[in-house]
């Protein structure tokens, strides 16, 4: 055990030195996100760890493991601590999964970080949302169902490559209620030549077009909205946009995300001119 703690040390590690928009201010007020740099993958160590797991077509069942110490969060600034992994409990899914061995981890993971989310129905599994694939990595969005009375919505997101590498980050609980309008991303995605950047987000249920406002002449991004049914109170969105050429800094391009309802009103927005923060 003290060697694996001292891998997911080093994962940790490796984390802060790479960086992930948004700042820590930010993300510490919205949600906790960690870097996962698990070598050859995040299946071994993660099973080893803690899981047994049998998978039905559309249905993922975990069988908790040994009980650890509880995870607390990291000072602003430092080091995430994944030395302790939740138990990633049950995940339903009307969408399918990923493939592989791999895809199945990749959906475990997602999972142990939504648990780390305090709210939803403790009874209820968890919903793998949606995922795809797109420019040689795959992402996933899941959530729980909100108990009555709770004013946010625990949600996670995580985006890997095709070894189980990834970043992984949650949202929600008692102290981040939810805002109209949430987005946030990552920048530095290689895939043919090329630096992409990805951004991802939560918006209003009568949203039905979602535009991206970038800096540095990126040209404007348009998504539809990922429908999540009447369990949760957003939906959610996905896009990955390409970088200015030879940019391979981490920087946050996204200025200003806006959301429209099928009018075309504008019924929720952050950024640059907006007092709701992405």
């Amino acid at each position: 055990m003290s060697e694996l703690r001292e891998r997911l040390r080093e994962a940790a590690d490796a984390a802060a030195r790479e960086g992930r928009t948004p700042p820590a201010a930010a993300l510490v007020r919205r949600g906790r996100r960690r870097r996962l740099r698990l070598a050859g993958g995040t299946a071994a160590l993660l099973v080893l760890a803690l899981l047994v797991v049998t998978v039905a077509t559309d249905w993922l069942a975990v069988r908790p493991g040994p009980p650890g110490p509880a995870a607390t969060s990291p000072p602003t600034g430092s080091a995430p601590d994944v030395s302790t992994l939740p138990d990633p409990g049950r995940v339903e899914s009307g969408v399918g999964l990923p493939p592989g061995r791999v895809g199945r981890q990749m959906v475990k993971d997602v999972a142990s970080e939504l648990a780390r989310c305090r709210g939803g129905d403790p009874d209820a599994p968890k919903v793998l949302v949606a995922w795809g694939s797109e420019h040689d990595r795959t992402w996933l969005i899941q959530a729980k169902p909100p108990l009555p009375g709770e004013t946010w919505l625990c949600w996670a997101e995580g985006t890997f490559d095709a070894g189980g590498a990834g970043t992984l980050g949650h949202e929600g609980g008692p102290d981040s209620p939810l805002t109209p309008l949430r987005a946030f991303g990552s920048q530095g995605i290689r895939s043919g030549g090329q630096y992409w950047g990805q951004v991802i987000g939560a918006v209003p249920k009568d949203a039905v077009r979602v535009r991206v406002l970038f800096h540095k002449g990126i040209a404007p991004l348009d998504l539809q909205p990922i429908q999540s049914g009447d369990r949760f109170p957003r939906n959610f969105f996905v896009g990955f946009y390409r970088q200015p050429e030879k940019d391979t800094h981490l920087q946050w391009y996204v200025a200003r995300v806006v959301a429209y309802d099928r009018a075309g009103r504008k019924v929720a927005e952050c950024g640059d001119a907006s007092a709701v923060s992405c």
